[in-house]
């Protein structure tokens, strides 16, 4: 950048237009000095602007990474959540299994609350259950109408109770799938 006084440095007032021009020995200091000044000035500048620009990218790349970041971690968030629930219910699952396998399942508490649902009081009903469950229960005693049925179609741990205003069926793997799908639209 030049300032008024490099401007006036360089002023030669002529009574008449030059025919020609030529620099006196020595006399190019003045001006390569200028130019040095200017070459300078307009480096420094062309610095600074180039640092200007740098951060202005440098900036906006920070700025969208930042975004990808946030989106990367909703997303993050909500496959743990999903993973977690599914990592819940997989767990519950294998253990409903070894408990029925084992025979340790509450299987008479599950008959009497199906009973209790089912609203028939004291009238007749038929509680369909696994062969080898129903064989577990041969000794227990149920309110008087009740019929123990082995049925094969019916899985172990699960109660299928007929009754004159229809059929209540508790199932193992629906509880679950219900239990699943509850989580699922709780974490969300």
């Amino acid at each position: 950048m030049s300032t008024d006084a490099d401007r006036n440095a360089l002023r030669v007032e002529l009574p008449a237009r030059p025919a020609s021009a030529k620099l006196a020995p020595g006399g190019d200091g003045a001006l390569e000095a200028w130019i040095q000044r200017r070459v300078a000035a307009a480096r420094t500048a062309g610095v600074e602007e180039g640092a200007r620009q740098a951060s202005t990218r440098a900036a906006k790349a920070l700025e969208a990474a930042c975004v990808r970041l946030d989106e990367a971690r909703e997303r993050a968030a909500e496959a743990l959540s999903r993973n977690a629930v599914q990592l819940a219910v997989e767990i519950a699952r294998a253990l409903v299994r070894s408990e029925i396998e084992a025979g340790r399942h509450g299987l008479e508490a599950i008959v009497r609350e199906a009973l209790a649902a089912s609203g028939v009081g004291r009238g007749a009903c038929v509680v369909h259950l696994n062969p080898l469950d129903a064989a577990s229960l041969a000794d227990v005693k149920f309110r008087t109408g009740t019929t123990i049925e082995p049925d094969e179609s019916v899985a172990r741990g699960d109660v299928q109770v007929s009754t004159p205003q229809g059929l209540l069926v508790r199932e193992m793997h629906e509880a679950l799938r219900s239990v699943h799908e509850r989580l699922l639209a709780e974490s969300q």
